[in-house]
């Protein structure tokens, strides 16, 4: 038998077929990457995948996996930056009734978690996974691991070891509010408080952030304005960043030293020496210039608890896959069992 397992994200979604072998997530088959906006709902992009498949392999699939970039603690889902909304049970029924539409599916049992609760999962062994090492350290493996990382939005989870396995956290620490450091950031809160009353780490640490924080540089210090484009977007920043130094590149060195705080703060509050693993899509991209921005000084340099983050590791996630990893080992993780929708 084998599992169907999503990856939903605010621009793209990926598919992949996996065994239920008890060591889901280690083969992927048939991935497929799709953009949300080409679809008016999911409905329609998992129909649009069993398309690309045979019904041999259709009828052997049992169990469906979804991890989303939303909050899944209740049955409507609504996901984040994204204009899909669908209510987990009647999905589940939908995919177990051998619907037509899904070209005859049954399955079993529906599991959906949040996106980076399955970016975590697909960790557990962050020594082990083909990730890079940003900073050294000393892992304490009986403590949680962090897994944090910006992307359409910015998604937070941990692992947390137990005697019946690993634990993984589901919440929304993207949102947790913003916390400036420096005079610049206290003028880019500034700034950003003309636009929203309540600022968030996400208005920042993110793809839109990144265009947000470009945006307080191009207009406060009059810097480009009567050259280029009135907007850039954050791919568009990216490039320019990477290329040359300049307004770019600044935006990026900004949103790195609000990554590092925001970081600290999640590993202090959870107490996550084991360490922390950078997953999502944009960090890999602009890696190189983590360097030559204020990351490191503002993860370790935190005051009283310099000397315990000065002990944690970060590492770099550079598999494009992992959240389809993730999502499989979600179905065979007893503690998000209880969890699945079945018949």
């Amino acid at each position: 038998m084998s599992y169907i397992v999503l990856d939903v994200g605010g621009t793209n979604v990926r598919f992949a077929l996996t065994s239920a072998t008890g060591v889901a997530g280690t083969t992927l088959s048939d991935i497929s990457m799709m953009k949300c906006a080409d679809f008016g709902s999911i409905d329609d992009a998992i129909a649009a995948y069993l398309s690309r498949l045979n019904a041999v392999t259709i009828a052997k699939i049992e169990a469906v996996a979804i991890a989303v970039a939303a909050a899944v603690n209740t049955d409507i889902v609504d996901v984040t930056n994204n204009h899909w909304v669908f209510e987990k049970r009647q999905l589940f029924d939908r995919l177990s009734a051998g619907e037509v539409q899904f070209h005859k599916l049954k399955i079993d049992r529906l599991l959906v978690i949040n996106d980076f609760t399955a970016q975590a999962l697909a960790q557990s062994n962050p020594h082990g996974t083909g990730n890079v090492q940003l900073l050294e350290g000393v892992s304490d493996d009986h403590a949680p691991l962090l897994v944090i990382g910006p992307g359409t939005g910015l998604g937070v989870s941990a692992l947390i070891p137990s005697a019946g396995g690993l634990i993984p956290l589901e919440g929304e620490g993207g949102h947790v509010s913003f916390s400036p450091r420096s005079d610049g950031e206290r003028d880019l809160d500034a700034f950003m408080r003309q636009r929203n009353s309540h600022l968030t780490a996400e208005h920042f640490v993110c793809g839109a952030g990144l265009e947000n924080i470009h945006a307080f540089l191009r207009i406060t210090t009059k810097r480009e304005l009567d050259s280029g484009p009135d907007h850039l977007t954050a791919p568009e920043i990216g490039e320019k960043a990477l290329a040359e130094d300049g307004m770019c590149r600044d935006a990026v060195r900004m949103m790195f030293g609000i990554f590092g705080t925001v970081i600290a703060d999640n590993v202090l509050s959870m107490g996550c020496w084991r360490g922390v693993v950078i997953a999502g899509g944009i960090v890999p991209k602009l890696a190189p210039l983590i360097a030559d921005s204020p990351f490191t000084d503002r993860f370790r340099n935190t005051g009283l608890t310099t000397d315990l983050l000065s002990a944690v590791p970060v590492w770099l996630c550079v598999d494009p896959y992992a959240g389809l990893s993730g999502g499989a080992i979600a179905l065979e993780n007893k503690h998000l069992r209880p969890r699945s929708l079945t018949r």
